[in-house]
């Protein structure tokens, strides 16, 4: 199925702002890539879907403990996150775009949700749709994993950054690539199951201070 990608900018939609982009003919990919406003954006082929990106340093993940009853379908399921996340959140929560993870179920249990500026979100889904190029999910960047511990260097245009998912990461954890920040590291039980994965452009430093050899992945593979 025809993919199209959009990473969504951390600024606000405005109609000189460029996109990156990839576009995928079997979801696994890139075919095509580039940054260009919206009206510049490829469209999907008949049948695929546009794709939106949520940036990981404009989204937070939050683990909770939902009521039994209140599940993803559930009328109250705006206010009851409300209420367990106003202690947890920077900003006032009506204000924030709020979403479940796939899991959630009416049973109850803990279940992590995302949040992240509802404006910001909003703006950026309409300059598409303007555009003629209709979002059909919105995904995050980065995301809670059950599986092995995962350590991701991306380049960052101020200070190369350091995501870490999978076990012991308690949800994504976003740290400066820097010695010192390396102490807050999660640490397995088997080093050899730990999975790293690099930018190109800080995978040497990623090796210099990780001691160990990286897997390359580009923004475009990740996405």
């Amino acid at each position: 199925m025809n993919t199209l990608v959009v990473y969504l900018p951390p600024t606000e939609a405005e109609t000189t702002l460029a996109y990156d982009y990839a576009l995928s003919a079997d979801g696994r990919t890139a075919s095509d890539h580039a940054s260009v406003p919206p009206s510049l954006l490829p469209a999907a082929a008949r049948g695929g879907e546009v794709v939106a990106v949520v940036p990981v340093t404009l989204l937070s993940w939050h683990s909770v403990d939902l009521p039994k009853g209140i599940g993803a379908g559930s009328a109250r399921l705006r206010s009851v996150l409300e209420g367990l996340l106003e202690d947890r959140l920077l900003d006032d929560a009506a204000q924030m775009h709020l979403a479940l993870a796939p899991a959630a179920s009416a049973s109850g249990g803990p279940i992590w949700v995302a949040a992240c500026d509802k404006a910001w979100l909003r703006s950026h889904l309409l300059a598409l749709e303007a555009a003629g190029r209709r979002v059909a999910r919105v995904v995050p960047e980065f995301a809670p994993d059950i599986g092995p511990l995962r350590l991701h260097a991306i380049s960052d245009a101020n200070l190369p950054q350091l995501v870490v998912t999978g076990a012991g990461a308690e949800g994504v954890m976003r740290l400066p690539l820097t010695p010192a920040a390396l102490a807050l590291v999660p640490t397995a039980a088997d080093a050899e199951n730990i999975l790293i994965f690099a930018e190109p452009a800080v995978a040497e430093l990623a090796e210099q201070l990780l001691q160990r050899k990286v897997a390359l992945a580009t923004r475009l593979q990740r996405w």
